[in-house]
C-alpha cells in the first residue's frame, strides 16, 4: 500500500513539473537571444565606430544586455541550491493548493472599518 502511493506520488510531481521545463526553456532561450544581442552591439561597435570613439552610448548597453542574464542565473541556480532543502516553503512560482478544498474567505470592507474604529 506505501508502494502505491508512493508511485502516486511521482507521477504527481512528474505532472506538476512537465509546464515547469517548457517554461524553463522559454527562459533560457530569451537570455540567450538577450547576451547574443549584447554581444552583437558590442561587435557593431568595435567594428563600426570604435574608431573615431563615436557612440559610446552603445558600450555600456551591450554590456548591460550580455551580462544581465549571466548574474539573474546564477543568483537564480545559487538560490535554490542554498534553499534546497526547504520543501516546507511555498515558492512563487508553485501553485498555491488548499488542503481539503476550502476557500478562506476575505474580510469584508465593513468589518475593516469594524477594526479600525475600535483601535
Amino acid at each position: 500500500m506505501g508502494s502505491k502511493s508512493n508511485k502516486e506520488d511521482k507521477d504527481a510531481i512528474s505532472y506538476l513539473e512537465e509546464p515547469r521545463i517548457g517554461e524553463l526553456r522559454t527562459a533560457c532561450f530569451w537570455s540567450v537571444l538577450v547576451s547574443v544581442a549584447g554581444a552583437l552591439m558590442l561587435g557593431w561597435w568595435e567594428y563600426q565606430y570604435h574608431p573615431a570613439n563615436r557612440q559610446l552610448w552603445m558600450v555600456p548597453f551591450g554590456l548591460i544586455l550580455f551580462a544581465t542574464p549571466a548574474i539573474v542565473w546564477f543568483s537564480v541556480v545559487a538560490s535554490d541550491l542554498c534553499n534546497r532543502n526547504d520543501d516546507h516553503v511555498t515558492r512563487v512560482s508553485q501553485p498555491l493548493h488548499p488542503l481539503n478544498g476550502s476557500v478562506v474567505p476575505a474580510k469584508k470592507d465593513e468589518q475593516w472599518g469594524n477594526h479600525v474604529a475600535h483601535v
